[in-house]
């Protein structure tokens, strides 16, 4: 099929939030009940997006707009192959793509595509400069018999860092890697060391807020502290942050009958022009984010 495509992803549920500028948000405050032993949220990774959408309070510039690709490959195609062929036409420009999660698409494109490889483009650029990388790297539609078809997207992203004090930052990288509650909820994430701050970095799927105070339990319990004194920021302070009281709802789901002519195909979709930070990786060296 071969076909590339710009899909203009709509962000969240609008929501009337308090304080929602677009400027550096405050660190959210956790319930007052909140303690290291408190049970976190079970949920596996992705649970808390796609069909259907998450109260986030956690908005501003902890929420960005990231650029991806998003490939359907043909059956039996060379899945390293193809992902080398976008890497190598990324890098031929100067541009460094990193994986992140599928469930940042809309849920009308995860109908019909839920895709082998998706890869983000770095902050600042748009879902033009990913639908021309995907031409640069598979050809004209059509052309490359390995590729059923393309998503060239703008999707929200949550961008988010926690950081806390630790006696043992390592040891504590290690005991919340050991617990697995920031893999079922984030699924990648990056964690890093300066001195007794360990800092957790995660770019991915947008995050409820019960989900972030399970995250930052989880944070808590491995370093040995209160939940309080866990500090979440975004991870950069510069750029354009996104009000989600101002986006639009995202586009319903595809009924049965819409479905079979591929209800992702959204042709007449206006692209959103800006983008975020890089996604982590789950790992307890630096940060790949490049902040």
């Amino acid at each position: 099929m071969g076909r590339v495509e710009t899909v203009g992803v709509a962000a969240l549920l609008v929501l009337a939030l308090s304080g929602c500028t677009g400027g550096p948000p405050a660190p959210a405050q956790p319930s007052p009940t909140a303690a290291p032993s408190a049970a976190p949220v079970s949920l596996e990774t992705g649970t808390d997006v796609g069909n259907g959408r998450p109260a986030v309070s956690h908005d501003g510039l902890m929420v960005r707009r990231r650029a991806v690709i998003a490939v359907h490959p043909a059956p039996d195609a060379d899945l390293g192959a193809l992902r080398a062929r976008l890497e190598r036409a990324a890098a031929a420009g100067g541009t460094v793509l990193s994986g992140i999660s599928p469930d940042v698409l809309d849920p009308g494109v995860l109908e019909h595509l839920s895709p082998d490889l998706i890869l983000a483009l770095p902050p600042g650029s748009t879902s033009d400069d990913a639908q021309k990388l995907a031409e640069r790297a598979f050809g004209p539609e059509g052309s490359n018999p390995g590729v059923e078809h393309i998503h060239a997207a703008s999707v929200l992203v949550h961008d988010l860092q926690f950081t806390v004090q630790a006696a043992d930052p390592a040891a504590s990288a290690h005991a919340i890697a050991e617990e697995g509650i920031l893999s079922d909820a984030l699924g990648n994430y990056a964690t890093s060391q300066k001195g007794r701050t360990l800092t957790v970095s995660y770019t991915g799927p947008l995050l409820s807020d019960a989900l972030v105070e399970s995250v930052r339990n989880g944070i808590a319990r491995g370093a040995g502290v209160e939940p309080a004194t866990v500090a979440l920021v975004p991870r950069s302070t510069t750029g354009e942050g996104v009000d989600l009281s101002r986006e639009p709802e995202p586009a319903p789901e595809p009924s049965a009958e819409d479905s079979v002519d591929h209800p992702g195909h959204n042709e007449g979709a206006a692209p959103e022009d800006t983008a975020s930070d890089d996604t982590g990786s789950h790992d307890t060296g630096a940060d790949d984010s490049g902040h």
